[in-house]
């Protein structure tokens, strides 16, 4: 039961955690159309996501166990923070210049199949073996993804900045899952118990000399960025970064032990495309999709459903076999 009960609370972390992450495209997209510069755009969330995340942990008396970690394995988080972090946020700020937040969300639903794909690479355990049935409803659901796009694909004059866009926000997908899998494998190993909040704060911290590289770039380009990108970038830090980037670590290392639900919790972030849309609807106006948007999305609920359905299952029966 404890199994079980364990795959269904991360699957709703999971979820509540895209409602947060999500804001990371929407605030890109709003900055983007109005005019903020797209490397103050990448950086600042992540600076301002330094303070925000040390207060907790200092309040928790927790901040002592990170700072030894960070000591003890300074390269480690300076590579996968770099990666993941950096990879990500740059790509996304980058990509929503040519389309819009809800596109890059969805795009960056490739990372579903990436997580899946990874595993053969990553682990030597039983993690190692690919679950098919995920691959083949994370393959459902990603081409429910690019069925969404095609109505984007017909209002595009343009269709070399959809082919950049798409690119960019592939190395996202990529990284990101690459970058959370690789640290907790490599965390585990080294047996260093850190909490999700921890492990996120080091993340950033590791990716902070790429952040200030590109903030002396921004500097240079358009001066200091200006009080309306301040601010959405530290709610974007808040909501995003804190609530979002923290809760779905948190899922994912509820089920790090078990491939089928831990494919689930990261596919869990298609949700991030719906909570976008609406957002960009409310912000900015934004267009509702149009025919393959709406039978993309119908695709992406059905797939996601089911996904969620075989987890709780294997877990019930992992229970059972257990006993």
């Amino acid at each position: 039961m404890k199994a079980q009960k364990n795959t269904i609370l991360a699957i709703i972390l999971g979820i509540i955690s895209a409602l947060f992450l999500s804001s990371t495209f929407t605030i890109n997209s709003l900055l983007a159309h109005s005019g903020g510069h797209w490397a103050w755009t990448a950086c600042l969330r992540s600076l301002f996501m330094i303070p925000v995340m040390l207060i907790p942990l200092l309040a928790t008396k927790r901040f002592k166990a990170f700072w030894c970690a960070l000591k003890s394995y300074p390269i480690l988080f300076f590579k996968w923070g770099t990666i993941g972090f950096g990879g990500l946020y740059t790509c996304m700020a980058l990509a929503s210049l040519l389309i819009p937040g809800w596109l890059v969300a969805a795009t960056f639903q490739l990372n579903i199949l990436a997580g899946i794909l990874l595993a053969p690479f990553l682990y030597e355990d039983h993690r190692k073996k690919i679950p098919i049935k995920a691959l083949g409803l994370s393959l459902f659901i990603v081409s429910g993804v690019l069925i969404m796009q095609l109505d984007k694909l017909s209002q595009l004059h343009d269709v070399r900045s959809l082919a950049i866009s798409f690119f960019l926000v592939l190395i996202g997908a990529i990284v990101w899952p690459l970058a959370n899998r690789k640290l907790l494998l490599e965390l585990d190993n080294q047996k260093v118990p850190l909490n999700a909040m921890q492990r996120v704060l080091g993340l950033t911290a590791g990716s902070l000399p790429l952040w200030l590289l590109l903030a002396g770039y921004a500097f240079t380009q358009v001066g200091m960025a200006p009080d309306t990108q301040l601010q959405a970038s530290f709610y974007s830090a808040v909501f995003s970064g804190f609530l979002g980037g923290v809760g779905f670590y948190k899922a994912t290392q509820m089920v790090k032990q078990d491939s089928l639900a831990l494919a689930t919790v990261e596919a869990t972030q298609v949700f991030e495309i719906f909570f976008t849309l609406i957002g960009e609807m409310w912000l900015i106006n934004a267009p509702l999709p149009k025919f393959y948007g709406f039978a993309g999305m119908l695709m992406i609920i059905s797939g996601m459903l089911v996904q969620i359905t075989l987890s709780v299952q294997y877990a019930k029966r992992s229970n059972l076999q257990s006993t």
